[in-house]
């Protein structure tokens, strides 16, 4: 998978973009564009890769994604016996140029909020849940808003966000100046290679080789990039698919292990455990308990 740049879809009569979307899967492709993205969950669930972050992502997550950041969103793997809905997917996207508005305009003392907020977009932000309720109707009536009206929407949105204190940098570093377009494409070979393939085994000689590297120089580079070593890394996505399936609850914990590409259920404890803090059965008790209360 290369990594793909997306030419704006904004059309030149409007400063942003706004669309909310329903369909069956989301896009399995690496890609980055010009413009800052908010993009709010109404609907699904999956693996985000943010940079050189890995997590989940599910029903109400709102994010902002800044300027030439690389980044993927995808969904679980569906249930081959269970059809797939048409509106699997719900979601809004707002995409725009910062400086929408003009540089003075982010210059100007009442901006600074906003400014702050553009520049740690540029590691990705994601925002709690309660942050996400808050701007909810406003995302939605921007998506039918016309005119000054949908300008004004936006900022309102943009106003508490950048007032926010609790969202969450996702990224360790700055990836736009981290990553050359060779070295983006190399990191989307190799993501979408572990993304595809984490249910089986998997040799570092064989990713190495789809980095054209040596094993030893790729286990440097992927640290460096990632700052997680190439087991962590791989074993991080794997645990993110086994919580998923441990949430569903339709399978025995061994049967989840080994779907989640771990070759032995010793293993998976010790790892489920270093990653979440709990074991397995008290992962399911503790969400049990949650969606009770």
């Amino acid at each position: 998978m290369k990594l793909t740049y997306k030419q704006t879809e904004r059309k030149p009569e409007n400063s942003f973009l706004v669309k909310q979307d329903r369909r069956p899967c989301l896009d399995h492709d690496w890609h980055f564009h010009k413009e800052v993205e908010l993009i709010y969950f109404i609907k699904s669930s999956g693996t985000r890769y943010i940079g050189n972050s890995i997590g989940t992502f599910s029903e109400g997550d709102l994010y902002m994604i800044g300027s030439n950041v690389p980044h993927l969103f995808k969904n679980d793997k569906a249930n081959p016996l269970l059809t797939v809905e048409a509106d699997s997917v719900d979601l809004i996207v707002i995409k725009f140029d910062p400086e929408f508005l003009g540089k003075q305009f982010l210059g100007l003392s009442e901006s600074r909020n906003l400014q702050l907020l553009f520049e740690n977009a540029e590691k990705g932000l994601q925002f709690p849940k309660s942050v996400s309720k808050l701007v909810h109707n406003i995302m939605v009536e921007l998506t039918e808003s016309k005119g000054l009206r949908s300008v004004i929407g936006l900022l309102n949105v943009l106003e508490v966000l950048s007032t926010t204190t609790t969202l969450t940098s996702l990224c360790s570093e700055v990836v736009v100046s981290s990553y050359t377009n060779k070295e983006k494409e190399r990191m989307a070979r190799i993501i979408s290679f572990l993304t595809d393939n984490f249910d089986k085994k998997i040799e570092l000689e064989e990713v190495a080789a789809i980095a054209y590297m040596t094993p030893n120089a790729f286990c440097r580079y992927f640290k460096k990039r990632t700052r997680k070593s190439f087991t962590q890394y791989l074993n991080e996505i794997r645990l993110r698919n086994a919580c998923k399936l441990l949430i569903e609850g339709e399978l025995q914990v061994a049967t989840i292990c080994y779907q989640s590409g771990f070759n032995t259920i010793t293993n998976f404890n010790r790892q489920f455990k270093s990653l979440m803090n709990v074991t397995p059965s008290e992962y399911i008790d503790r969400y049990a308990s949650s969606t009770i209360n």
